[in-house]
């Protein structure tokens, strides 16, 4: 707890910040040096607090890696899934986590799920969530503003969970099976 005395004191203003096209790109881009060792960190993290989260840490969560034939990076948990309402109110807003006074998960600060941004424009996020499947793409607008839109709902007989899924380009195949 922090106890503030002040005396004197002739205006006074909080500190705020701009929702823009610059903030999201330092908070999802800059912040990373390596962006393919990010992006597998950030989301194989988010996958293991998933499996956490319900019981399931002896249980592996799937990592598909790109190749010439499939340049899609695939990471899919077997958590509980984002209902229709955290997709678009937890998932999208940035310093958002359900984790932030626990110490017992890796993530806390709302910005690994994110970080596919680092590396690519859009990217698919699929939850299998109470026998529904809901597909949404998460996409960066004309002005550089992150956006996600759903794309379908169907129901589905697959364990709940989350995927994250994009295209990457052929010269980093590489890089993302060495990261």
């Amino acid at each position: 707890d922090i106890n503030v005395i002040s005396n004197g004191i002739l205006a006074e203003n909080s500190f705020t910040t701009t929702a823009s096209a610059k903030a999201f790109k330092i908070l999802s881009s800059s912040l990373y040096k390596n962006k393919i060792l990010a992006i597998i960190r950030e989301l194989s993290c988010n996958a293991y607090d998933t499996h956490k989260l319900v019981g399931k840490e002896h249980i592996p969560f799937d990592i598909k890696l790109p190749t010439i034939l499939d340049p899609d990076f695939k990471i899919r948990d077997y958590g509980p899934g984002l209902s229709h309402d955290d997709v678009m109110e937890l998932y999208t807003t940035y310093f958002n986590s359900t984790k932030t006074d626990s110490n017992e998960f890796i993530g806390a600060l709302g910005l690994g799920s994110k970080s596919p941004f680092s590396y690519t424009s859009a990217f698919v996020v699929n939850s299998y969530h109470k026998g529904l499947l809901r597909s949404y793409s998460a996409y960066l607008d004309n002005n550089g503003m992150p956006k996600i839109v759903m794309l379908m709902g169907i129901p589905t007989i697959e364990d709940s969970g989350l995927e994250i899924q994009f295209a990457t380009k052929e010269d980093d195949h590489h890089s993302f099976r060495t990261n």
